[in-house]
């Protein structure tokens, strides 16, 4: 069995995060926590370990316009998976079933078009793998994949900047922008799972996540291996429509009493 590992760059875990990881532990698997500092909130049983050992995060590489770390944690996985080989999970996936897998490509399409890196394993060897990681917290330039004006506009700010730092591209162009094309490219592509596998509920839906009665684990298709909360989104609307929690019944918070139930947290 591939170890799971993930990134958390925080000084605490969040309802979400727990959610996630109990979601693994009551599926009888655990999950690498790395991180750069001690993370309050961790619950018991999760392994800690240091994340400047895959990647420095001096700095930290956050995205210029939303301040996201969402690149230090594309770059951070790539490097991740190409030291240690193990498969790379968000601490916004739901495990419904042991993510246990015949292929050592392990990631899912989101749409007809796109292939997200919320799970993410490749072989060590995979031509893929070596160009995502060829992405470096000093990598300057013109993105590849833009098009008509936008891609104008790129080029003007390149041209500008002496070479557009990272932190400058458009956002999810170092996540799955990148992955689809060079899964397409090194015909990598056939080995992506198809969307129920990890994406059944899209974004567009994720207001289910938080609406008592709408949602549990008999809800998925048996091909799913999990269910990606989209974090940044879910808690937006957690707090717009619900105060900032999770509503009793709804399928996070059923997830957060197991954990609870359970003694996996306090």
């Amino acid at each position: 069995m591939r170890e799971l590992a993930t990134l958390w760059i925080g000084e605490r875990l969040n309802d979400i995060e727990i959610a996630s990881l109990w979601s693994f532990a009551s599926q009888g698997q655990k999950v690498k926590l790395y991180a750069y500092g001690p993370v309050a909130g961790t619950p018991r049983g999760v392994e800690i370990a240091d994340a400047g050992e895959i990647l420095s995060g001096d700095p930290i590489v956050r995205h210029k316009k939303t301040g996201s770390p969402a690149i230090h944690a594309d770059l951070f996985r790539y490097a991740m998976i190409a030291r240690t080989g193990a498969v790379w999970v968000d601490l916004d996936m739901i495990a419904l079933k042991p993510f246990v897998f015949s292929s050592d490509y392990v990631c899912g399409f989101e749409r007809p078009d796109s292939v997200n890196n919320a799970v993410l394993g490749l072989p060590q060897d995979s031509p893929t793998l070596k160009a995502l990681c060829a992405l470096r917290p000093d990598t300057r330039g013109l993105p590849e994949g833009l098009q008509g004006l936008r891609r104008l506009r790129y080029q003007a700010k390149n041209l500008l900047a002496g070479g557009l730092p990272i932190s400058r591209w458009p956002w999810g162009d170092t996540g799955p922008a990148i992955l689809t094309r060079e899964l397409i490219r090194n015909g990598e592509d056939r080995h992506v799972l198809p969307r129920d596998a990890f994406y059944g509920v899209g974004i567009e839906d994720l207001a289910r996540f938080a609406e008592p009665g709408r949602l549990d684990r008999a809800s998925f298709p048996d091909q799913a291996y999990g269910a990606h909360l989209w974090a940044s989104q879910l808690r937006r609307h957690l707090t717009q429509h619900h105060d900032g929690r999770f509503p009793p019944g709804s399928f996070v918070a059923t997830l957060l009493d197991e954990a609870r139930r359970d003694g996996f947290t306090s």
